[in-house]
């Protein structure tokens, strides 16, 4: 029997060339990162299904694996994704934090993709 995938996730693009609709943004970020002027923290915004969480997700995955564009390998050791409705509480803020002082296993970046804006700017208050 064929293991069930989400549609959602079947059909994500895997590399910025598959981004549709989104050229500024994933050029963009493929100049940052070849020039070595990547930001510590992105936001991106915009309304429903416009590929915010998929333009994070690939850019997670590119920092750690530069020259590597394989879309089958999955590189997600250093990436954490969270949802900003489910992680709201202080002691999921504290966890947050504490998660953050850990170096990367592999490569240079951990990246933390949160989902919500709520939870990013309690996180970003209680960080500075």
């Amino acid at each position: 029997m064929e293991e069930f995938v989400v549609s959602a996730r079947k059909y994500r693009p895997q590399t910025f060339k598959d981004v549709v609709g989104q050229k500024a943004i994933t050029n963009t970020l493929l100049n940052a990162i070849e020039t070595n002027h990547l930001a510590s923290a992105l936001l991106f915004t915009g309304p429903r299904g416009v590929g915010k969480t998929t333009c994070a997700r690939i850019l997670a995955r590119k920092i750690n694996q530069p020259g590597y564009d394989d879309p089958l390998e999955d590189f997600a050791f250093n990436v954490f994704e969270l949802d900003a409705a489910s992680n709201n509480s202080v002691d999921d803020i504290r966890n947050l934090i504490d998660q953050v002082r850990i170096p990367p296993q592999t490569g240079q970046f951990k990246v933390y993709i949160i989902d919500g804006y709520i939870c990013c700017l309690l996180l970003h208050l209680m960080l500075f």
